[in-house]
C-alpha cells in the first residue's frame, strides 16, 4: 500500500517497462476474448447445423405419417445400455424404402 501512495505521490512518469507490461496484458486478454468469441461462434454454428437436421427429419416423419402409401406398424425395440438390456414399444414407417421409428404417438 505504501508503494501505491508513493507512486500516486512522485512527480515521476511510467517506466518503459511498465507500460510495456500493462501493452502486454491488454494484448493478451483481447486474445483470449478473441478465441471465445471464435469458439462460441462455433458452437452455435454447429447447433444451427443440429436443429436444421433434426427439423428436418421431423418433417419427413410427419409427411410419412400422413401419407396414404406409408406403411405402419407396431413393435418393440431392444438396447443395450449401462444398466442392461430394455425395451421399449415403437411405431415402424417405411415408405419408398425409407424406414423410420418412433416412440409414442408424438415424433
Amino acid at each position: 500500500m505504501k508503494f501505491i501512495g508513493k507512486k500516486l505521490a512522485s512527480k515521476r512518469g511510467e517506466t518503459l517497462v511498465e507500460i510495456l507490461v500493462a501493452i502486454l496484458i491488454i494484448a493478451l486478454a483481447a486474445g483470449i476474448f478473441a478465441a471465445m468469441y471464435t469458439a462460441s461462434m462455433n458452437i452455435n454454428l454447429s447447433a444451427q447445423k443440429q436443429d436444421e437436421l433434426f427439423y428436418e427429419a421431423v418433417g419427413t416423419l410427419e409427411k410419412m405419417e400422413e401419407s396414404d402409401n406409408t406403411t405402419k406398424s407396431k413393435g418393440n425395440l431392444q438396447y443395450e445400455g449401462s444398466d442392461g438390456t430394455s425395451s421399449v414399444d415403437v411405431e415402424y414407417l417405411t415408405q419408398d424404402g425409407l424406414s423410420v421409428y418412433h416412440n409414442g404417438g408424438t415424433p
